[in-house]
């Protein structure tokens, strides 16, 4: 007898930004486009496609404020969030410094409720023209917005606007998968959406040279936000190589270089594996054994554990963040990392049960 063919199935992907990002709002209009095309040629039979929610195709006009008319037209029933800021951080609401922000907290609200939508923020690091007094307070508000997701674990980064799309692409397709996954546990959803891993020999050459270059700008720049910056875009292009150097997650792990060590962080913030939560949860214990730096991404690490192994490893993800709290309280004053730990602290007691 012939298996039922499966239901049609739309993962909705809604995009915020303000307006001076348009290039990326295009880029991931066309990245959409790109993944359905793929599942159609290589999973015609499972129905799968993406749709991407944006106001300039899913509203018209209506009486009201312009954010309550999105906001009433767009209701938060999607799968993903898409979050995207450069310089502006857009005009203010009756709620929120903006609506990009508003519609980011609508999100976060929703997802208290259960597994979505997905979270993702990003944003660019270009260099910004000299902006006049309206363009400060919109860029302050950017820098502010950004340090209180650094808080949820939440930031992302990418150079250029042309940079976009070879950024959000991994991340958008693990995004995907873990969905798909989680809906119907099939298998043969890893191999589609993200295959066996392989060592890549070009992708090991660039993150070993990333991790010799997250060393030198330690040596030789002095503590600060633009040593940060430069070192969160190096983390940055470590998770997109990090699908071609998976397989060396384990040697990666016992390397003496800090910045080999970092490039096995961002192999699992991309591919969280129960078995190596033990090992994040001591990369916390700084400035001992690592720098802050690699203690935070080690924290964000946890966090997308937390947020996508399946229920089956709650014991050991408990296990592992109980001792990363207790050895992130040796830098009490490190408040980013301790609030991206009770982040993972939420996640583990709203997915596990009691």
């Amino acid at each position: 007898m012939r298996e039922a063919s499966p239901q049609p199935r739309t993962l909705k992907v809604f995009l915020a930004s303000p307006n001076d990002v348009l290039e990326e709002r295009a880029a991931l209009a066309r990245l959409v486009r790109d993944i359905n095309d793929v599942l159609a040629f290589l999973a015609p039979e499972k129905h799968l496609t993406l749709e991407l929610v944006r106001y300039e195709t899913h509203t018209f006009p209506d009486l009201g404020r312009p954010q309550e008319v999105i906001n009433r037209q767009i209701p938060v029933d999607y799968d993903i969030f898409i979050g995207v800021m450069w310089g502006r951080c857009g005009t203010a609401t009756e709620t929120a410094a903006s609506g990009t922000i508003e519609e980011f907290r609508r999100a976060c609200e929703q997802r208290k409720n259960g597994n979505r939508p997905r979270i993702m923020f990003y944003f660019c690091n270009q260099m910004i023209p000299i902006p006049d007094d309206v363009g400060l307070k919109q860029l302050a508000g950017v820098v502010e917005f950004r340090e209180e997701l650094k808080q949820m674990g939440l930031t992302r980064s990418y150079p250029s606007h042309a940079e976009f799309n070879e950024y959000v692409r991994g991340e958008l397709l693990r995004a995907i998968r873990e969905i798909l996954l989680e809906d119907s546990g099939a298998p043969q959803l890893e191999a589609l959406l993200q295959p066996a891993p392989v060592l890549d020999d070009k992708a090991e050459a660039d993150i070993l040279k990333l991790a010799a270059d997250y060393e030198q700008i330690r040596r030789q720049m002095s503590p600060g936000g633009s040593r940060t910056q430069r070192m969160e875009s190096v983390f940055s292009e470590m998770k997109i190589k990090a699908a071609g150097v998976r397989v060396l997650l384990d040697k990666f792990e016992q390397s003496a270089s800090p910045g080999v060590r970092l490039a096995a962080i961002a192999i699992l913030q991309m591919f969280p594996e129960a078995k190596h939560l033990d090992w994040l949860a001591e990369r916390l214990d700084n400035p001992d054994v690592e720098k802050p730096f690699v203690g935070y991404h080690a924290a964000v690490a946890l966090l997308e554990a937390a947020r996508s192994l399946p229920i089956e490893d709650c014991e050991r993800l408990k296990t592992a963040l109980q001792h990363a709290v207790a050895l992130a309280a040796k830098l009490p004053n490190d408040r980013d990392r301790i609030l991206v730990l009770k982040s993972a602290e939420h996640e583990i007691n709203r997915r596990c049960p009691t």
